[in-house]
């Protein structure tokens, strides 16, 4: 089953990132917003990415370029409901 992580992205490269992590076939949801005639990232830094945790590789994703790491809670991973990224979507 697909579920949503969280991803923290390096300074201002959310963008390389996504596009990176795309490259690689994975599912990447950065949300955006329009200010002033700008695109603006909602949530500096950060990035969701949708995996299913037993058929899927996760090891290339921390060496991606623009992504920092993965972020936890402890020792699990923060994960969003589908219910929440469809309703910022």
């Amino acid at each position: 089953m697909n579920k949503w992580y969280l991803i923290k992205a390096k300074p201002r490269q959310e963008k390389i990132a996504k596009q990176n992590l795309e490259n690689q076939d994975y599912r990447v949801f950065c949300p955006m917003i329009k200010i002033n005639d700008r695109l603006v990232v909602l949530f500096p830094g950060y990035l969701f990415i949708q995996l299913n945790e037993k058929t899927q590789n996760w090891s290339p994703i921390n060496s991606t370029k623009g992504v920092s790491h993965f972020v936890k809670f402890g020792l699990n991973f923060a994960k969003a409901p589908n219910s929440v990224i469809e309703f910022i979507k």
